[in-house]
């Protein structure tokens, strides 16, 4: 099976484990093998055995877009299977969930490339959420908005290390060290 391909009707199968239900038609949400249990509800064996991610769960990540209210991370997952590998997983940072306070602009707390530590606050079949608001979560290693050099943290400024521009972010902890 692949993402959205159609395992069958309600009326022939339930819905099961890598199945959702779209308007009476079952379908996968993620690729693998079906299997149809006795009481008739359809599974789907993943060939990678995906982590399941829990609320809490602390996640590394890089930011690759972003919009007003939004930022778009791509997390990197470890995963088991016949070959284990690190999956890439896409995930958001809505801009409520960047700190505990009024965010101006998500711009002036994250950039496109910045490495960030988040913990997961929520997770549904199509989209994975990111918090920053935790104690030590934030931009871990940033990276110049004007010439996309790594910007060094002396405990007081974020500053680049080739043009000298200072800059501001919502500051992982231990910044740097990852």
């Amino acid at each position: 099976m692949l993402p959205g391909e159609l395992v069958g009707t309600e009326e022939e199968v339930s819905e099961g484990k890598g199945t959702y239900n779209e308007h009476g038609n079952i379908r996968s949400y993620t690729s693998g093998k079906l299997v149809v249990d006795a009481n008739r509800h359809a599974n789907i064996t993943p060939f990678v055995k995906i982590p399941e991610l829990k609320f809490g769960t602390v996640v590394f990540g890089k930011v690759v877009e972003m919009f007003e209210s939004v930022a778009f991370v791509d997390l990197e997952i470890y995963a088991e299977g016949k070959k284990s590998r690190t999956m890439i997983m896409s995930g958001a940072i809505p801009v409520s969930e960047v700190k505990n306070e009024f965010v101006r602009s998500l711009r002036d707390e994250l950039k496109v490339g910045d490495i960030i530590k988040g913990t997961i606050s929520k997770v549904t079949p199509f989209r994975v959420e990111v918090s920053l608001k935790g104690n030590g979560m934030g931009v871990v290693k940033a990276f110049c908005g004007f010439d996309r050099y790594p910007m060094s943290y002396d405990g007081k400024i974020l500053k680049c290390t080739n043009c000298g521009k200072v800059e501001r972010r919502k500051l992982g902890f231990p910044y740097g060290k990852q």
